[in-house]
Formats: structure tokens, sequence, C-alpha cells
């Protein structure tokens, strides 16, 4: 019979550790109460690979330290996760041939429960391997946590077709199924860091889709007469009218999860099938966003910065809606603000509260407008005014005057373009000789996502955008772009994760502003932007292509080349 040692005397005989060590490492061990390996790691004086190593030579067993990056659903369906986590495995592979299932696990003395077990429970051979609790806990996450609430969502309503679903009675309680599968809604979109949650109820079915890095993604299905319910219990949250169904409405709740506040803009409106409910994700710590965060180049950063240095005059961020101005805003605010500067805001709604400044939220029911703000702002002493919207001429002309009068004023416009701006302008009705003399600059953006730096792939560069690339670096010979790779545990395989900005920073001059006083065109207005020194935003994009920060693809999805 083969006698096996414990782990600290294989590893003194191995000469990994001294007995004095051994016996120093026990001692804590007794205190805190963890076992012996994650001890000797913890002090430095010993990696995983080294004991796990060890222990595979002494156990004969295979020892995985590069785990895949994806394990398929049917693999993780012949080990539910009940099973998985109670003897501490994942399985990685099946071979239909020899019918084994091959497993991992940290615990070596499980092993031969894990065999039993799983052969018992699944029909087939199990082969069980060795890997380091690090890699293990990741796979596992991956595997079981993350799929765990959309799992308690897809089963929260397995109702038979007599079943009744509670309609207005327990919507205020988090113990019903409705509170469960709401809660598992919003864990499940704040750990995929979703923008936006979107149920909507069509015939037979209500569908819930995520907006993740711009995509809308559908997410699950569950019973359209049980939609009502999650309605009214998330109008319970908001505070809104739960017997109200005709119109839409507003709300807004909070949630903690991890130290972290999370703000949901809730919009309830309805349609043929029932109310179709948008909320909106809003991390709190977002409010405290810098300039350098913004993924602004250096080349578009010290333009925009030398923006900033200005003592009056307004500068706009244009796009369309969800390419990140808002958040923009938020970051220019935290690097204007000071104890000597007096910032007042008008903002339909309030999205990021931000300390130090006075935030003001739009009402026009009661008529209290952008343009009724800013007549009051001029009478509050300020230095810098943010109006979160120019959307009529009343708003700009203002806005002209408070900048006129030495004010700075930021504000957002939706155009596709930086000089798409001043067209925009004109044709609300602003005068040009107004409007050449106050604006000062126009910071146009874009959202495209961010390649996995995981699994990104570098080829050489395309034929088509070799030109604008020897254009942006004309030092420079050899040039390799990035794509996405196959997808791997750290994007859940799409190749993607997280987002980040594209810009054109567009700075006036005296030419520019001549051209405005003589009503010139869009394009006419480009050019000279361009020969002032102004990047398109198909060229930052390219930009962060070369860098390895996005793909041609992603730019080409959210702007053009002029």
């Amino acid at each position: 019979m083969r006698v096996y040692k414990r782990l600290g005397e294989l590893l003194t005989e191995r000469g990994l550790i001294t007995p004095e060590v051994l016996q120093q490492a026990v001692t804590i061990q007794k205190k805190v109460g963890k076992p012996l390996g994650e001890i000797l790691v913890g002090m430095g004086l010993l990696s995983w690979e080294d004991i796990y190593t060890a222990l595979s030579k002494q156990y004969n067993l295979e020892l995985v330290e590069e785990l895949p990056n994806m394990v398929p659903p049917e693999l993780l369906k012949l080990v539910p996760r009940s099973v998985a986590e109670r003897l501490k495995v994942v399985p990685i592979e099946f071979s239909p041939e020899t019918n084994t299932l091959k497993v991992v696990t940290p615990d070596v003395l499980k092993v031969p429960q894990i065999e039993r077990e799983l052969s018992f429970l699944t029909g087939n051979k199990i082969k069980v391997a060795l890997t380091p609790p690090p890699n293990f806990e990741a796979l596992y996450r991956a595997s079981y946590e993350e799929a765990s609430s959309s799992e308690i969502i897809e089963h929260t309503f397995d109702l038979e077709p007599s079943e009744e679903v509670v309609e207005e009675e327990e919507v205020t309680s988090e113990e019903t199924p409705v509170g469960k599968f709401i809660n598992a809604l919003l864990e499940n979109a704040i750990r995929s860091d979703a923008s936006d949650i979107h149920l909507e109820p069509f015939e037979k079915v209500a569908v819930g889709r995520f907006r993740i890095d711009g995509i809308l993604r559908k997410i699950l299905t569950y019973p359209r007469r049980a939609h009502n319910s999650v309605v009214s219990r998330i109008k319970v949250m908001c505070g809104l009218d739960i017997s109200e169904k005709r119109l839409p409405q507003d709300g807004k709740f909070f949630i903690r999860r991890g130290g972290e506040q999370y703000d949901f803009r809730v919009s309830t409106m309805p349609t043929i099938f029932g109310e179709k409910v948008v909320m909106r994700v809003l991390r709190v710590s977002n409010a405290k966003k810098k300039l350098e965060e913004l993924g602004l180049s250096d080349y578009n950063l010290k333009r925009f910065r030398k923006l900033l240095e200005a003592p009056h005059g307004i500068i706009l961020v244009s796009g369309p809606t969800g390419s990140g101005k808002s958040t923009t805003l938020v970051a220019v605010l935290n690097e204007v603000t000071s104890e000597k500067v007096n910032v007042v805001t008008a903002e339909d709604p309030v999205e990021y509260t931000i300390e130090g400044i006075t935030q003001c939220q739009v009402n026009a029911e009661i008529g209290l407008t952008f343009a009724r703000y800013l007549r009051a702002f001029l009478r509050q002493d300020p230095d810098v005014i943010m109006v979160g919207e120019i959307r009529d001429r009343e708003t700009a002309q203002l806005a002209i005057e408070a900048s006129l009068t030495g004010h700075l004023v930021f504000s957002t416009i939706h155009t596709n373009s930086a000089p798409g701006a001043v067209a925009r302008l004109v044709n609300m009705g602003v005068d040009p000789f107004l409007l050449s003399a106050s604006l000062i600059g126009v910071i146009g953006q874009r959202l495209v996502r961010r390649l996995c730096s995981n699994c990104k792939v570098k080829i050489p560069i395309r034929e088509e955008i070799l030109e604008i690339a020897s254009k942006i670096f004309p030092n420079k010979n050899e040039f390799y772009e990035f794509v996405p790779g196959s997808g791997c545990n750290e994007c859940r395989g799409i190749g993607y994760k997280g987002r980040t900005g594209i810009h054109e920073v567009l700075i006036v001059n005296n030419e520019l502003r001549d051209l405005m006083v003589r009503g010139a065109s869009e394009h006419e207005l480009s050019e000279a932007a361009k020969a002032a020194g102004m990047r398109t935003l198909y060229e930052d994009g390219i930009e962060k292509v070369l860098q390895g920060i996005t793909s041609v693809e992603e730019v080409n999805r959210v702007a053009t080349e002029l």
C-alpha cells in the first residue's frame, strides 16, 4: 500500500522549504486557520506552481495550469453547480470516444470522492487533474457564478399555464418570485457592466435585454402574464403610481453592491402588449471621472486642456445619444471645480451628483426649462455654467449672452461632427456674428468597444488604412493593427471588453470665425478645422487601432472617413 506524505513533509523532503520554515508556517496556520499551502505562498516562500508540481508528482495526477478560457454550457450541465461547489470541481473536457469526463480541482484529498460521485452521477469515466486555487477560483466564477443569476431569472417564472402570477398584493416584497427575479436581474446587469436594462412585453412572452458596451443583447425571456407584476414591483421601488398604466412615467432608485452605489433611472412607456420598462444603470463613482480617464489621445488632451484655460466663451460637446457626452461634461466639471469657482448646472435629469457644485433639475411641466434656469443663473454670480443640452434658439441665445458677459459655458448638442455643431446652431436661428464671438471650441465624440487585452490578435495593417496611419505617424515605416481574438474568459467569448472614446477637438480660430460670419457650409468649416490641426473622429479611431485599443470594424461602426 502506497503511503502519501503530508504537504509539509513532502515540501521539506524535496528541499523546497526548511524544517524551521515549516514550523513557522504551521504556527501561523494554527492562528489564522488557513491551509498550509496558502500560508507558504502568502509568506512569499513558494509559488502555487512549486506546491502543485510536488503534489501532482506524489499523487500521480496531471497538473493543469493553463485552463480553457470558456467551459461549454453542455459540460456545465453534466456537473450541477451544487455538486461542483461541494466537491470543488469544474468540468473542462469530455471525450465521447472513451466516454471520459475530465475535471479539475485544487483539493487533492477529495480526488477519490470526486471520482466516485461523478462517475455515479454522470455514468462516465472520470479523470481528475489538479490546478492551483487562483486558477480554479477564476474558472469556477466564470463558469458557475456568473451564470447563477441568469439561472435564477430563467427559472423564477417556470409556472404551469394554469397558474396565476400575483398581480399587486405582493409587489412590495423581495421574497416573492417577482422580488427575486428583479434582484437577480439587477445583479446580473451590474456584473455584466450593462448600461441599460430593457424589459419589453410582446404577444406571448416578455423579453429582457441588456446594453453592454453599446450593443443590445437578449438575456432572457419570461411569460408575458408575469410582466405586469414585474413592472409594478419596479414602480414601487421608484415610488411611481402602479395604477397608472396609460401614461409614461419616470423615476429612480438606487442599490449598493460591493461598496459601490448604483443609481437606476427608470422610464415606463405603454405599448399594445403592456408597459415597456427601460432602466439606465449609473455607477455613482463615475461622478469622480477625470479627463485622463476619457480615452483622449495625448494630442487631443492637450488641445482640450487649452480650451479649458479660456476665461469665458462656449465649449460644446457634440455627438449622438449614447456617445458619452454627459460623462465628458462630468470630467470637465471635475477639472474646473475649486473653492474659488462658483459652478452651476441645469440638467435634465441630474445623472451624477458632483461634490462642490450647484446642480439644478429641469422641470418642463412647471416651466422650469434650460432657458429659465439660464436667466436665474446670471443673477447668481456664476463663474462656470453648464447647460445639459442646447435644444432650441432661446437656450442657445441665452448661453451666448452668458458667455459674452464673462462666463465659461459648457453644453452638449446632438450633431454628427464637431463642425456640424456650428451649422446646427445657425439653423436654430442663432446670429452667426454672435456665435463667432462666443464659441471657442467643440469636442465631437463617439464610444467604441475596447479589444480584450487578453485575446486580441496582432496582424499586418490593411491597405485601406495605411495612408491614414502614415499621416498620423509620419516617421514610422512598419504598421500593425489589432483585431478581436476568438474570445476568452475575460471577455466572455466576445473579443471586446469595455469602451473608450474617440474624439475630434475643434478650436475656433480667426479663420473659422470669418467662415461662420460668412455663413460657410459644414464642409468648409471642417476643412478649415483640419487645416488648423483638428484630427477627425476617424483619424483618432485609427490611431487607437494602431495602439491595439480598438479595431477598424469598431471605428467604422461609429465614424466615417471624410
